[in-house]
Parts: C-alpha cells; sequence; structure tokens
C-alpha cells in the first residue's frame, strides 16, 4: 500500500564539521556534529521506525520543541508510523525558530537541519506521499465495502446530498 520512504541523500552534504560547532557544557562540538549526522542520515533514509536508535531518541527529544513522550517506542509511533507522522515531524523541524546560544543548546545543529529539509522540500515531498497513502487507503476500503455489499459504486455514479433548508 506504500510506496517506500523518500531518500534525501543530499540532505547529508555537507557533514556536520565539528570545527564550525560550538561545544556546551554538556556535548563538545564533536559530539555534536556526529549527532547531527546522525539525525541528517536517519531522515534523509526516510526515518524508518527501526533506525531510531536511543541516541537519537534522546537527542530529539530535547530539540525542535520535541517531547519525550513515555518512551523512545512512543516518541517513534507519534512521529515514525506513516507518511502523515513523517510530514509532521519534518513540518516542526522546519517550522521551529531554534531558540538559544549554541554555547547552551543545539541551536546551531538545528538551524542547520531546518535549512536543509526547507531546501530539500521535504515537508511538501512528504505531503504529497501522505496523500497517495490515504488514497491507497481509501481504495482500499472500497473495495473491500464493495466486495462485502456488491455494486461498483463510483464517485459519478453517488447520490449527491441535498439538504433542505428551513424544515425544522
Amino acid at each position: 500500500m506504500t510506496a517506500g520512504p523518500i531518500l534525501c541523500e543530499r540532505l547529508r552534504i555537507p557533514p556536520f564539521d565539528p570545527a564550525l560547532l560550538k561545544s556546551t557544557q554538556w556535548a563538545t562540538a564533536q559530539q555534536k556534529a556526529k549527532l547531527g549526522n546522525a539525525i541528517l542520515r536517519f531522515i534523509a533514509l526516510g526515518m524508518p521506525a527501526e533506525k531510531f536508535t536511543p541516541a537519537l531518541y534522546n537527542r530529539l527529544s530535547n530539540m525542535f520543541g520535541f517531547i519525550a513522550h513515555y518512551n523512545r517506542t512512543g516518541f517513534a509511533q507519534t512521529w515514525f508510523d506513516n507518511a502523515a507522522t513523517r510530514r509532521d515531524f519534518l513540518d516542526q523541524v522546519a517550522r521551529y525558530p531554534c531558540w538559544g546560544d549554541p554555547t547552551f543548546v543545539w541551536s546551531d545543529i538545528e538551524k542547520e537541519i531546518r535549512l536543509r529539509v526547507r531546501e530539500n522540500l521535504l515537508v511538501e515531498a512528504w505531503t504529497t506521499r501522505a496523500r497517495e497513502e490515504q488514497v491507497a487507503r481509501e481504495k482500499a476500503e472500497l473495495g473491500r465495502l464493495q466486495a462485502k455489499h456488491g455494486g461498483t459504486a463510483t464517485a459519478a455514479d453517488a447520490p449527491v446530498p441535498t439538504v433542505q433548508l428551513g424544515l425544522l
């Protein structure tokens, strides 16, 4: 029913360079670059839930205004379950204002990831994929209902509902 992930390898180029990042009290520039590159790789692969590692969960649940949910599984079910939830994830990334000083928070990583998501039109691509999945689900349901109840009604055959006003 689904067409597969939307892959975007160019999202990863260039990789984060630790020399261009600010260390925080809790993470070195090298750690920020490593995890920033892992986030880019995850998004570039189409955000497969099975590749959503504990390290990604721990970092992403503290970025882009996301919350931790109950656990990694809950976060993944909320954001990586289907094309619509992936679109919503990327939409939040693309819209997040990336507040804070990068010597205290990961705003330098957030800003660059946000920019790359926007430049590669990933929200739009996943919006299209979400619509395709919805149409496929609806067609499958139509086929199931036609098999159950018979008939071959199409949109053109369906009666148009009418509303009679003022007859209360």
